[in-house]
């Protein structure tokens, strides 16, 4: 019998948040074994032979290119969800063509980036015309491709970037959103343009997968971040259970975390991305892993995939023994004793946290 031991206090707490219902043909999604460890690749630019995970591998965040892939992978194709990272239309060309859809910041001079090593354009989204580009010259052309599902990368319902506003045709500026992240109108805006895109998805048969991380740092943050989960066909939560830092996650944030993980794994697929605080796997130490894979274990249901690697080592395939790992299907759901530890029991052993 194979038993991970760890202990953490947790206080389960349920995330208020909105579902939508699917809509359209039939969508392609992974669909794991329901027994050992389900797994998921980030990236496989460094991976040159894809038949290297032929049969442990059952999704792909961001593929390129689609051929070569096994047949029982699904793999996805990667886009940023408000920014357009084409090089071909750099800041100097949505100046040129489309001013009135560039968002700004509050200085209403500095255009709104992710960070100062992207320099991709952030899109007015609330402007029916900038969706519907940003439908036409990303999306369409990975379904033309044979992509199935779309990887939406910073999917942040809350105002994370500083956005402020935008100019319109005429040149006048446009006050959107209030100063701080906690902008209710943003949420509401971003959420909107979520539900649209996913129905135009829906309707060209593709899914929309999303990586909403961060949850946020306080109540309201994370209860946008709840709702962006439930809109989502597949969630890939770049912050597992060590979020890279040099703890592990084991205090309110883990209560809340399981949580949510909890309230969706049943209903869609989830992607548990867990990185080591060192910066190759082959370097983490065994009681990070063994925190990994009892908090994987102890929260999975059949559509839930693990990532494990090292501080944002993607790109390229990486393995360990400790993920061949195989307890069975769980006997039931995950309970908490009088000590505040959380157990599971499987068929052939038992997840502790």
């Amino acid at each position: 019998m194979i038993r991970l031991v760890l202990a953490a206090l947790a206080v389960a707490l349920v995330l208020p948040g909105t579902a939508h219902a699917a809509r359209g043909p039939a969508l392609v999604l992974p669909d794991p074994p329901a027994d050992g460890i389900a797994r998921a690749q980030v990236f496989d630019s460094g991976v040159p032979d894809k038949s290297v995970y032929q049969g442990k591998i059952s999704f792909t965040w961001g593929a390129y290119p689609i051929t070569g892939q096994p047949a029982e992978l699904v793999p996805s194709r990667y886009m940023p969800v408000i920014r357009d990272n084409n090089p071909d239309r750099p800041l100097s060309w949505y100046q040129a063509n489309h001013p009135d859809w560039i968002m700004y910041k509050e200085d209403r001079v500095t255009p709104v980036f992710q960070s100062g090593s992207s320099q991709a354009v952030t899109l007015d989204v609330t402007n029916p015309a900038a969706r519907q580009f940003m439908l036409d010259n990303l999306v369409k052309p990975a379904a033309a491709l044979g992509y199935k599902v779309i990887a939406m990368d910073n999917v942040v319902p809350w105002n994370w970037t500083a956005a402020s506003g935008h100019y319109d045709q005429s040149g006048a500026w446009v006050q959107q959103y209030a100063s701080g992240t906690d902008d209710p109108a943003y949420a509401v805006a971003f959420l909107d343009y979520l539900c649209w895109m996913k129905r135009e998805m829906h309707k060209l048969g593709l899914a929309l997968a999303g990586n909403i991380s961060p949850l946020g740092v306080n109540a309201w943050q994370r209860q946008q971040s709840a709702k962006a989960v439930r809109i989502v066909d597949l969630w890939l939560h770049e912050g597992g259970f060590t979020r890279a830092r040099d703890a592990n996650i084991n205090d309110d944030e883990w209560a809340q975390t399981f949580a949510l993980y909890r309230s969706v794994v049943g209903v869609k697929p989830v992607v548990t991305v867990n990185q080591t605080t060192t910066t190759a796997l082959a370097d983490a130490g065994q009681q990070q892993i063994d925190w990994i894979i009892a908090n994987y274990l102890l929260v999975r249901e059949q559509k839930t995939m693990l990532t494990l690697c090292g501080r944002n080592q993607y790109g390229v395939w990486l393995d360990r023994p400790e993920l061949d790992i195989d307890l069975g299907t769980p006997s039931g759901a995950p309970v908490q004793d009088a000590s505040g530890a959380w157990q599971r029991d499987y068929q052939l052993g038992k997840a502790l946290v």
